[in-house]
């Protein structure tokens, strides 16, 4: 048997699979082999019959090997490599019309388009289950670095974002949104309580050490204060520890434990955002806006007047005459939506949109599909994360929400949110890459010597 279960498994090219297929086969044969023996073979005999019924390992193998191998999402591939383009053309168009810092900034944007498409190949090519093997460690990183950029950060708009790296200024706001993927591996590290050796443990033990690790980043990142990002993470890990929870991962009441998660955590943001408006939480600025935004008056809420106004007069198509360069500030960042509409037409801007919401309900295709349970939710974080920061900002742009620094993934300009958005949609190739190979549950443990 252990030489026919060689001869297969050697035909397989994919050694990531191989594990999963020798298993699979060897209990396949086991069972056989008990089968004969019941039915009155002796032990030798039973084998040889099992492994004649198997057929020829080399075209057994063979067969393993076409069904069993790598996967690449072409199309995912293509719609990306089409915004990215578009979004360079649209950056140049900026550039060529600008001067200072909004210059540097779309100029740079070019480059960091081309950057991070090859990021995200080189993502690709690596194991999606690696992040998950290590969450803990890579959540512990990051958490240390929110905490190092609220010490040392440098301040912009009374906010501590950035911390300079080898010469490389990083925006660590944009970095924290890694955190979704990685809390999915948490999760699955927690599933069934294999997160401890301690087999008495109660579920609901485990549920609070979940909420630990969830909320400790959404509020280093509240601190710095970047309240839109820490709203995105906590309504992403809530999604993620939703559908963990509906598969049956812990041990608990399902209605009563996702009503209790959201209950505490709708209300919780809501009185926390109170205390921080009261208190000394925010800054005047943001104050101001948020002020200005619910009562529709002062002179903070201008912005979300001119683009609401943007919203209702532009053309179809062609520029409407009006300068956005002029009208609305950071018009090749968080308002590069209205920029496009303004300068290009409303229809420019509703297919930009559009090529986003298909790529978003790409990466949710790929992700729900996947027979790997942590692909599938390590996925839909990725997928959130996109998914909610698009919809912030396209609100924000139609003066539906309160202004504040926002990004348009794959358009905005900013090398780290850039770089981040390419890192996110690496993974999801990354893990249709393994669909045909990983089974439902894959061995994450590791062990530091």
């Amino acid at each position: 048997m252990e030489e026919y279960l060689k001869a297969v498994i050697e035909q397989i090219r994919c050694k990531n699979v191989r594990p999963y297929v020798e298993r699979e086969l060897r209990d396949h044969l086991e069972d056989q082999i008990n089968d004969n023996i019941a039915s009155g073979m002796d032990k030798d005999e039973a084998v040889r019959a099992a492994v004649k019924d198997m057929g020829d390992p080399i075209e057994t193998g063979i067969a393993l090997d076409r069904v069993h191998r790598p996967s690449i999402a072409w199309g995912m591939i293509a719609l990306v490599f089409v915004i990215s383009i578009a979004a360079a053309l649209i950056h140049f168009a900026i550039a060529s019309g600008a001067e200072g810092s909004v210059y540097n900034q779309s100029s740079k944007t070019m480059i960091m388009f081309g950057a991070g498409f090859l990021v995200m190949l080189a993502i690709y090519f690596v194991d999606y289950t690696h992040v998950a093997r290590f969450s803990k460690l890579i959540a512990l990183c990051l958490i240390g670095l929110c905490i190092y950029a609220r010490m040392f950060g440098t301040y912009i708009n009374g906010a501590q974002l950035w911390v300079r790296a080898f010469f490389i200024d990083i925006n660590v706001e944009a970095v924290m949104m890694l955190y979704v993927p990685v809390f999915a591996g948490i999760l699955y590290k927690y599933r069934n309580g294999r997160a401890t050796s301690n087999k008495r443990h109660s579920a609901v033990f485990d549920l609070i050490k979940i909420l630990f690790w969830m909320i400790v980043p959404v509020f280093f990142v509240m601190q710095m204060p970047a309240l839109v990002t820490a709203l995105m993470m906590l309504i992403s890990m809530l999604t993620l520890l939703t559908i963990a929870t509906s598969k049956g991962w812990f041990k608990v009441s399902k209605p009563i434990a996702i009503t209790s998660i959201w209950g505490v955590f709708v209300g919780l943001p809501v009185i926390g955002s109170v205390v921080m408006f009261f208190g000394n939480g925010l800054a005047d600025y943001q104050k101001a806006r948020l002020v200005a935004f619910f009562t529709g008056s002062g002179e903070a809420n201008y912005l979300t007047n001119v683009l609401r106004n943007v919203a209702v007069s532009c053309r179809l198509y062609g520029s409407n005459g009006v300068d956005a360069s002029i009208t609305i500030p950071e018009y090749n960042s968080a308002y590069v939506l209205s920029y496009i509409s303004i300068t290009y037409g409303l229809i420019a801007g509703i297919l930009i949109a559009c090529a986003l919401a298909a790529l978003i309900a790409i990466v949710f295709g790929i992700s729900l599909k996947q027979k790997n349970q942590l692909g599938m939710l390590m996925g839909c974080g990725c997928g959130m994360v996109l998914l909610v920061t698009t919809f912030i900002n396209i609100f924000q742009n139609l003066g539906w929400f309160p202004p504040s620094r926002t990004f348009l993934p794959l358009m905005s300009s900013g090398g780290s949110y850039i770089i981040v958005t390419y890192i996110l949609i690496g993974i999801v190739l990354s893990i249709y890459k393994y669909k045909s190979i990983y089974p439902k549950h894959v061995s994450v443990d590791y062990k530091i010597l």
